[in-house]
């Protein structure tokens, strides 16, 4: 559902994202080291939606927690923390493809039939048969990834993540209609690069 938040369940007893980051923020290891394991398998999720291959998310996730360790005294707690852990993970995502570049939109052309079909399917839901279902996923991420960087983060957060435009401008650091428009156009991108992907013969 677009604009719910994935907040890991706590019980009273437990510390408050807040009182672990201020704690973090005085130099209390132990804080910090709560505050990972609360919310790494978020963070290691959404990174996974930009790098495949597991060793690679594992380094940027890794990444995303060293940058949170150096911010974590900027955090204020005015924001939910998931809000200001999502930014700080998707500008690591971001810097990350930029530096690894854009694909060349060659590689599309290995990829399966039916892209449009299967593109559909596996950024929106829909339901594919299991034999169909890791090549659908390897097409949607081969076409993903030759998109502009800025917008492969907004597609993968908004038709992925589930994440409302509002969040993701918050996510980016930018506006809701910026997003929108960012969104719109990823999508037409993606159209066209999927509709150019030559059927296997």
């Amino acid at each position: 559902m677009r604009g719910v938040t994935h907040t890991p369940s706590a019980t009273l007893d437990e510390p408050t994202d807040r009182d672990l980051a201020a704690r973090a923020a005085a130099g209390e290891t132990a804080a910090f080291d709560v505050l990972v394991e609360r919310w790494q398998g978020r963070v290691f999720r959404l990174v996974h939606r930009f790098f495949r291959d597991p060793a690679d998310a594992e380094d940027v996730a890794q990444e995303v927690f060293v940058k949170v360790w150096r911010a974590v005294g900027g955090y204020r707690g005015d924001a939910p923390f998931e809000h200001w852990l999502l930014r700080i993970a998707t500008h690591s995502c971001y810097d990350a493809l930029r530096q690894r570049g854009r694909r060349s939109e060659t590689v599309l052309a290995q990829l399966a039939d039916d892209p449009g079909r299967w593109l559909d399917a596996a950024l929106l839901g829909a339901s594919l048969e299991a034999a169909q279902a890791e090549e659908a996923r390897r097409m949607a991420a081969e076409l993903l990834k030759a998109l502009h960087p800025k917008d492969r983060v907004v597609l993968v957060l908004m038709d992925l993540e589930g994440m409302s435009s509002e969040d993701v401008a918050k996510a980016t650091g930018s506006t809701r209609g910026a997003v929108k428009i960012r969104a719109m156009r990823a999508r037409r991108a993606l159209r066209r690069l999927a509709d150019g992907v030559p059927r296997r013969t």
